[in-house]
């Protein structure tokens, strides 16, 4: 094996984090997952699950869900990126393919969800 530089550790994490953050932003809309909505008529938030039924703006409960995604993704990807084997090229090259997938399969969902146009 190469030698192990410093920058392995940290792009480990990274990529972790963005498969993480791009999973929970995306299964948060599929699985109907409780988020954080916005009214912007009454000027209120709430926490609604499911499909918003008026003109409440969930997105940023979305962006929460992929935040918390990023972070538990980071977190797992700190304790992985401990062992050498982790850090190694190839797990590196297929952690950068997986990070680029879900990066496109969560805005394919999105895309798709807007289906027709």
């Amino acid at each position: 094996m190469a030698a192990d530089r410093p920058w392995h550790r940290t792009y480990v994490i990274a990529l972790a984090a963005v498969i993480g953050g791009a999973l929970a932003y995306a299964l948060a809309d599929w699985g109907g997952w409780t988020r954080a909505t916005y009214d912007p008529y009454r000027d209120r938030w709430s926490w609604r699950s499911g499909a918003t039924p008026t003109i409440g703006i969930n997105y940023y409960g979305g962006l929460v869900w992929g935040l918390g995604g990023a972070l538990v993704g980071g977190a797992l990807g700190a304790l992985a990126s401990r062992w050498p084997w982790a850090r190694a090229a190839t797990a590196r090259g297929l952690l950068a393919a997986w990070a680029f997938t879900s990066v496109a399969l969560a805005g394919a969902y999105y895309w798709w969800s807007l289906w027709p146009l």
